[in-house]
C-alpha cells in the first residue's frame, strides 16, 4: 500500500457518549494527486506545516490504547493506520468494528449501507463529508444507534475475546499467540523439542493460528498436533507469493508429520519435447537429467506417460511422436500440416510452460524500503530473495545474488503460473542472461 494519510480523527466513545475527540491534519510527505485534493478538499498547502504520522503517533496510541477500533468499513481504515505504524516500526494492534457490516445485520432492509446512505436515511447529519472529523463524528452517531437496536448483542458477540470460542494447546499460553504478528508469513507448530509438526502460511498469521485453535485442531486428525505443540515460531514474508512459495519448500524440506496432503515423493521423471529431423514437436517421457529441461516432472514413469496419453486423445496427436509404439487409425494425422500439429502441441503443454524462460517477478518485501524477488531462468525455478532497490544499480545478475536457492518441483510452478495469472502490482522483468538489462523504476 503506498497510500498515505492526510489528515486523522478519532472519537472516543465509552458506551454512552463522547468523552474525547481529536483531529489533525497529516503531512503525508509526498504530493496530493488533484483527485484527493477534488474529493476532501485538503490540498498540499493545507498539509505543508502539519504534523507528520510519525509526530502524532504517540497521541493515537494513547486515545486507542486498550480500546475497540470502529470504523465504517473498519478493514480499510485499520489497515491504513496499521500500515502508518509500520512504517515508523511500531507494531499496532486492536479489535475492531464494522458498522457497514454491523448495520446490515442489525438494522436490514435499507437501499446502500455506505456512509452517507444510511446516514441520511437513519437522519443523522454529515458535517463536511469525506473529511476525517465530519465521517469519525457521523459514525459515532451511527454506532448509538446501533447500540440501541441490538437486541441479539450481535455487538457484545463480535467482542468477545478471540481465543474465549477456541481453546488454547494444554502447552501453551496466551502470550505467545499475543507475540504473533498480524502480517504475511510462514507459521511453524513446534513440539517440546523444536521439532516441526506442522507448516502453514497466512496473510494475517495471528488470526489464522487462532483460526486454528478455534476449529481445525478439534478434528481428529490434528488432535494429537494441539497436544504436542509447545510453541509457534514464524517468518514474515511481505507478500503471498513468498509465503506460498516459502511453505511449499519447507514442506518438502522438513516433511512434517501432520502436512500430509503436501508430503509428496521425489520427481524422477519428466515429460521432454524436442524436434525431430523433419520439424515435428515429439514427447517423450524420460528420467530427469541435469542437462535436459522437462515440460513437467512426476514421480514416476507411469504418471508421466499417463498425462502425455491425455493429451495425445484430447489434441490429436500422433502416438508415436508422443512415445507410443501403436499405430494411429486417424488417416488425417499423416497428412497433417507441421505448422498445425505443432501448434497443437504447443496447446497441449502450454499450460505448464511460461511465456518466456527467464524472468523475474518484483513484488512488495517485509518493510516499506524492501522489495522481494522470485527468479526463473531457463524454466526452472531458482529461488526467491529480498533487496532494497536503493542500493541495485539495476540488472539480474545482480538481482538474482539476493536469491536464497529453492527446490525446482511442480507445486513451486503451479504456485508462479497460478500468481502470474492474478498478479496486479507485481512487476516482471523479462530477460535474457547473456544480455545487459537496466531494470525499471522499482
Amino acid at each position: 500500500m503506498n497510500d498515505r494519510i492526510i489528515e486523522i480523527a478519532i472519537v472516543v466513545h465509552n458506551g454512552k457518549r463522547v468523552i474525547e475527540e481529536y483531529a489533525s491534519l497529516i503531512n503525508p510527505e509526498r504530493h496530493i494527486s488533484n483527485w484527493i485534493t477534488a474529493l476532501t478538499g485538503i490540498s498540499e498547502d493545507m498539509v505543508s506545516d502539519a504534523p507528520t504520522f510519525r509526530e502524532v503517533a504517540e497521541r493515537i496510541q494513547e486515545l486507542t490504547h486498550q480500546r475497540v477500533f470502529v470504523a465504517h468499513n473498519a478493514r480499510f481504515d485499520y489497515g491504513f493506520v496499521k500500515q502508518e505504524f509500520n512504517r515508523i516500526g511500531v507494531r499496532f494492534s486492536r479489535k475492531q468494528l464494522c458498522t457497514v457490516k454491523l448495520a446490515r445485520k442489525i438494522l436490514p432492509g435499507y437501499r446502500s449501507y455506505s456512509l452517507g446512505n444510511i446516514c441520511s436515511d437513519l437522519k443523522i447529519p454529515v458535517d463536511n463529508r469525506h473529511r476525517a472529523f465530519g465521517d469519525a463524528e457521523a459514525t459515532a452517531v451511527l454506532f448509538e444507534k446501533l447500540m440501541f437496536n441490538d437486541r441479539h448483542e450481535l455487538i457484545h458477540s463480535s467482542l468477545k475475546s478471540e481465543l474465549e470460542t477456541s481453546s488454547l494447546p494444554p502447552n501453551m499460553k496466551w502470550e505467545q499467540i499475543d507475540a504473533l504478528p498480524e502480517e504475511t508469513g510462514v507459521y511453524y507448530f513446534l513440539d517440546e523439542k523444536g521439532k516441526n509438526l506442522y507448516i502453514g502460511k497466512s496473510k494475517n498469521i495471528r488470526k489464522r493460528i487462532i483460526q486454528h485453535f478455534a476449529g481445525d485442531l478439534k478434528q481428529a486428525r490434528f488432535r494429537s498436533l494441539k497436544d504436542r505443540a509447545y510453541d509457534i515460531s514464524f517468518e514474515q514474508t511481505g507478500n503471498e507469493l513468498i509465503a506460498l512459495l516459502q511453505e511449499a519448500s519447507e514442506i518438502k524440506r522438513f516433511m512434517p508429520e501432520f502436512n500430509m496432503a503436501q508430503r509428496r515423493q521425489k520427481y524422477r521423471y519428466g515429460i521432454f519435447i524436442d524436434e525431430d529431423e523433419n520439424g515435428f514437436l515429439n514427447l517423450k517421457s524420460d528420467l530427469l537429467h541435469p542437462d535436459k529441461n522437462p515440460v513437467i516432472k512426476y514421480a514416476n514413469k507411469k504418471r508421466a506417460d499417463g498425462m502425455i496419453l491425455h493429451w495425445l486423445e484430447n489434441y490429436q496427436l500422433h502416438p508415436q511422436r508422443c512415445g507410443f509404439d501403436h499405430e494411429t487409425n486417424n488417416p488425417l494425422l499423416e497428412k497433417d500440416s507441421l505448422q498445425s500439429y505443432n501448434d497443437r502441441v504447443l496447446s497441449a503443454v502450454k499450460k505448464h510452460m511460461y511465456d518466456r524462460p527467464h524472468f523475474l517477478i518484483i513484488g512488495e518485501g517485509r518493510k516499506l524500503e524492501e522489495k522481494s524477488i522470485v527468479a526463473v531462468e531457463n524454466g526452472k525455478y531458482l529461488g526467491f530473495g529480498f533487496f532494497e532497490p536503493e542500493f541495485v544499480s539495476g540488472n539480474p545478475e545482480e538481482l538474482k545474488s539476493f536469491i536464497q536457492p529453492g527446490y525446482d518441483n511442480p507445486d513451486i510452478h503451479r504456485i508462479i503460473r497460478a500468481h502470474l495469472k492474478k498478479r496486479k502490482s507485481d512487476k516482471i522483468i523479462y530477460y535474457h542472461p547473456e544480455e545487459k538489462y537496466s531494470l525499471p523504476d522499482l
